[in-house]
């Protein structure tokens, strides 16, 4: 077996984006870096391979940093193998005790310096490769030992056999067998053995050769090779000669036909008989039935290049065809595409209906993929509910949009789970060799950056990848990194937006609306963290900081006796659907003792409609605390008069877009009018967002709509200026 002097450092962390910039840092480095995205993931990559080195994230969901750390210690393969553990939070002495005690070799703490890292990881490296090189010596030198251990027991073993054999021919000569035990010693012997001449032909072979075999094909003078299976027996037989030319014992492995067509493999162990010339006389051949244990070997092989949920090729099995494919393309000057597929809310599926229904639907979704390529490309699941497919020898790239059109529409069609009718559909990024990577991590990489594309324009479609991605993936991921910081060290801000009465220009309330300013003096603007905010999770944290926020300013305006007025708080779809918005919301109003009709909470209609009965027993609870609650954006989600009836809604705020071209779209005109109508209908105020004219603004006014936000009469303004306007109570309408 050829020995596996790669070098591999492993990455654990949950952030994509965060493992994204750590492979980019160390894909220089003399060694193959593979990812993990869980602790789950890590433990199970370290049951296959070893690790030069570990990065380990310390705090991820479910089984965190140092319950991973302490798992790898348990196992004897992975006891010594160094860790890193990495983090954007600044360790305590105790955390830092914790980790050493777990084998730590060191701390790093996000942002990383890449020369650190890379130095620290050379270091492992050399330390890794001198490790390995005196356990193969050590290998060898026990290999060397249990060869000659095996020589000695090999001979002796065929000395007693001999002996037995000859004997108990012996004896059947000269009494023909007088003896019944004799006979079924000889009929019972276990092993296989056969006396050939030097050309291979019969002299001899035991009953256990004639029970299994046949008379026929045994008899003295007939050529032993007959009986190997017909593809492996031009090898046996070079192997046979060797043995009669070199006279070193062997061993060789084999399948032979038995009368009934059917297979098995034998394994034989080969020695020579001289007679006193020196010249061969006879070739002694012990076998013995390994079927079984091959069929185990093949079924444990299977296992290692294969997931055992879909069955179908690994990450393994897939980066060993993945060198086959562009060593061969490269060489033939054609492409290949590598499509990254990942499942769209397939999590939700899992929450909701449990894994085993999850499971069901990736076995699903496994088979329509094996339907949608060509019996020469592969389908492969990396894990979770990730998969790829490798097209091979695609002529335009064009075949690759039209695979990844096919992939979509098969998986997007309706099926049946646990008598459920299921729908998920897959975002794709595509990545074609050699332009866009020349091995698999690349293509991977590549690939995978594409799929976000693809989720961010609105997901169930596929994006190609563009150099331009990588630098918007690590300006993404610098951001994610840097979002965290940025709540521990309070650099966020919060400026506040008046809603003013369309008619007298008195100040109802105000929008809380965060902002992040750089300390290069400029800002980077909501629309380029807050969605990155959601898709790492730390979306949670900065909503609880704005609840939090908005409603200590609203206690110091109180405190200086101001007339306040209620402040509104945008809440995250991903805030609104994770347990405890309520709970943070009463334990913030607790904490700082204002009222809760000072605090307001705005969501979307698109979050509302997600899910309509979940929505409104949220929606009561947080209006059982006493706050006031008013949907964003109305008029761009599909809620119904039905579902806004239960609601327990107090204001409607017209979306800017609609607001914007009131004066000249009849369109537009129209459907602000209705929800002006539709919200005194059901008694609730309406708010209009955007408004920046004097047209809008007699629009507005002429229907009825009771108030207003927008630049026509301020600008979002940070605290001490929100103050100044609070005091004096109004704003003068332009005119």
């Amino acid at each position: 077996m050829t020995q596996d002097n790669t070098v591999r450092l492993l990455l654990v962390n949950d952030n994509p984006r965060e493992l994204f910039a750590l492979n980019t840092i160390l894909s220089d480095l003399e060694a193959t870096t593979l990812t993990a995205r869980s602790g789950r993931e890590a433990l199970a990559l370290l049951l296959q391979q070893d690790f030069a080195l570990i990065i380990l994230d310390v705090k991820m969901p479910g089984m965190d940093g140092f319950e991973t750390a302490g798992l790898i210690r348990q196992r004897s393969r992975s006891k010594h193998t160094p860790i890193i553990f990495i983090t954007a939070h600044r360790a305590t002495d105790l955390d830092c005790a914790r980790g050493y005690e777990l084998g730590a070799v060191d701390y790093l703490f996000t942002p990383v310096v890449p020369e650190v890292l890379k130095s620290k990881a050379k270091a492992f490296i050399e330390l890794y490769k001198n490790h390995r090189y005196i356990r193969q010596m050590d290998v060898e030198l026990t290999q060397l030992n249990y060869q000659l251990q095996q020589q000695v027991e090999h001979i002796t073993r065929l000395n007693e056999v001999l002996r037995a054999e000859i004997t108990a021919r012996e004896q059947a000569e000269a009494i023909a067998l007088q003896s019944e035990t004799a006979h079924l010693i000889v009929q019972n012997t276990g092993d296989y053995v056969a006396l050939l001449d030097a050309e291979g032909r019969w002299l001899y072979a035991s009953p256990s050769y004639h029970a299994r075999f046949g008379t026929d094909n045994t008899l003295p003078g007939s050529d032993f090779f007959d009986l190997v299976h017909p593809d492996d027996r031009e090898r046996v037989r070079e192997a046979f000669y060797r043995l009669v030319a070199s006279g070193e014992a062997a061993r060789m492995q084999y399948r032979v036909l038995l009368p009934t067509s059917a297979e098995r493999f034998l394994e034989s162990e080969a020695s020579l008989v001289h007679d006193p010339s020196g010249k061969v006389a006879q070739v002694v051949l012990v076998s013995r039935d390994i079927t079984e244990r091959k069929e185990m070997e093949a079924y444990v092989l299977h296992l290692s290049y294969h997931d055992p949920l879909t069955a179908l090729p690994n990450r393994a099995l897939l980066e060993d065809r993945m060198k086959q494919v562009t060593a061969y393309e490269d060489r033939q000057h054609s492409h290949a595409a590598l499509l990254f597929i990942d499942l769209d809310h397939f999590k939700d599926i899992n929450d909701s209906l449990g894994h085993a229904a999850g499971d069901r639907l990736l076995q699903e979704v496994a088979e329509r993929l094996s339907t949608c390529v060509r019996e020469e490309d592969t389908v492969a699941r990396l894990g979770g509910d990730e998969f790829v497919a490798l097209l091979v020898g695609i002529r335009h790239v064009h075949n690759a949009a039209v695979v990844a059109n096919k992939v979509i529409a098969t998986v997007s069609a309706p099926c049946r789970i646990e008598g459920r009718e299921l729908r998920v559909s897959p975002s794709i990024g595509i990545a074609i060799f050699p332009n866009d990577g020349k091995n698999m991590e690349a293509l991977m990489r590549n690939a995978d950056t594409a799929m976000y594309y693809a989720k961010q324009a609105g997901r169930g479609q596929f994006s190609f990848f563009t150099p331009k991605m990588n630098e918007t993936a690590s300006r993404r991921w610098r951001i994610s990194s840097a979002l965290q910081r940025a709540l521990e060290q309070d650099e966020f801000a919060l400026h506040y937006q008046p809603r003013v009465c369309a008619t007298s220009g008195e100040i109802r309330g105000f929008e809380a609306l965060i902002r992040w300013p750089q300390p290069n003096g400029e800002w980077i603007p909501p629309s380029q963290f807050i969605p990155i905010a959601e898709e790492t999770g730390v979306i949670k944290a900065i909503g609880e900081w704005v609840i939090r926020e908005a409603c200590r300013q609203v206690k110091r305006w109180s405190v200086e006796a101001l007339p306040i007025q209620p402040v509104a708080v945008n809440v995250s779809a991903r805030q609104f659907r994770r347990d405890g918005v309520v709970q943070t919301m009463k334990g913030i109003l607790r904490e700082t003792g204002i009222p809760p009709t000072m605090l307001q909470a705005e969501l979307t209609e698109s979050t509302i409609m997600a899910d309509p009965v979940a929505a409104a027993k949220i929606l009561q609870e947080i209006r059982r605390l006493g706050v006031h609650i008013a949907i964003d954006d109305f008029g761009t989600g599909y809620s119904s008069l039905a579902c806004l009836k239960r609601f327990p809604v107090d204001t409607l705020k017209i979306d800017a877009a609609f607001v914007r071209d009131i004066a000249t779209d009849p369109d537009d005109a129209a459907i602000v009018s209705a929800i002006i109508a539709l919200a005194h209908h059901l008694k609730l105020t309406v708010v209009a967002e955007g408004v920046e004219t004097a047209d809008q603004m007699a629009f507005l006014v002429e229907h009825g709509c009771e108030q207003i936000q927008g630049y026509y009469f301020s600008k979002p303004l940070p605290p001490d200026q929100a103050r100044a306007l609070l005091a004096s109570g109004r704003i003068d309408v332009p005119d």
